[in-house]
């Protein structure tokens, strides 16, 4: 089927990119849109706001406090910070826009047409917001994605509240990483993430909830890209982690895979217009 935009991935910068086409576009993500979580969701209130989904804020935040061995220190942030739901988030952002949404796995990209699981779909231009693994990308450019310039997170959602952001740099609990502790209301999100890209956190994550008395619920979590690759190949436009614009330290990507999917779309509807080559 033919279409004029197709955009993979229906996560924070997918979604982001339609909301500012006006022309036929698919979307197509291997899961239901805001039924899989991987990230902590915390980002800027303001993001929120400028995009019209502050109602799936469920806490905000002005201190930051960072827990260096037995020490803690409190930071007052520059702009607010608040905890999202994410499903609620996925729902508000997927109103702006007309696409059409397909649920498939992304099998490869030749030319102009992406293969699914769910059959071949054409468009002149196609963007890639699925995350670390760049599935479009990479099905064309095998040099692109480089497994030695990912992190890894793992997080549990639970009950427990809390009026503060929580970072935790201690060796003790983790050698070449970080914890932290982001509350969401009735609940918090416990999570540990590696710099090296290890995936046996599951020990790390047991270190940091003793200190609370507290047990893991519900695992989840992944990788994430903080190497800046190219933006644009060919008729490609690469947007979110899957461009390696998540930043670094911290692994935040939403104010980023937001921003970064506002401007694509933006780019993508003036060449539609004829506005630019």
């Amino acid at each position: 089927m033919k279409y004029e935009v197709i955009i993979a991935g229906a996560s924070f910068a997918g979604l982001s990119v339609a909301s500012k086409l006006k022309c036929k576009t698919l979307l197509i993500d291997r899961y239901d849109i805001g039924s899989h979580q991987i990230s902590a969701c915390g980002t800027q209130t303001k993001t929120m706001e400028m995009i019209g989904c502050q109602s799936s804020i469920l806490q905000s935040f002005n201190t930051i406090a960072i827990h260096i061995q037995d020490q803690i220190i409190d930071i007052a942030l520059a702009e607010p910070f608040c905890t999202i739901d994410y499903k609620k988030f996925c729902e508000l952002l997927n109103m702006q826009n007309n696409a059409e949404f397909v649920q498939a796995n992304i099998i490869d990209c030749k030319d102009n047409v992406v293969i699914t699981s769910r059959g071949d779909f054409t468009a002149n231009l196609i963007v890639d917001a699925t995350g670390w693994e760049a599935k479009v990308i990479s099905s064309l450019h095998k040099d692109y994605f480089d497994i030695n310039m990912l992190s890894c997170g793992i997080e549990t959602e639970i009950e427990y509240a809390d009026d503060k952001l929580r970072f935790f740099l201690d060796k003790k609990l983790h050698k070449n990483g970080v914890g932290w502790l982001f509350p969401a209301g009735k609940k918090a999100r416990f999570g540990v993430g590696s710099y090296k890209g290890k995936t046996k956190l599951l020990p790390n994550l047991k270190k940091l909830l003793d200190k609370y008395n507290l047990k893991a619920g519900k695992i989840h979590g992944g990788y994430f890209c903080y190497c800046l690759k190219k933006p644009i190949v060919k008729n490609i436009f690469v947007v979110g982690c899957a461009a390696g614009q998540t930043l670094p330290l911290t692994g935040e990507g939403i104010r980023r895979s937001v921003h970064f999917g506002l401007i694509c779309g933006k780019l993508i509807q003036k060449i539609l217009d004829k506005k630019i080559s």
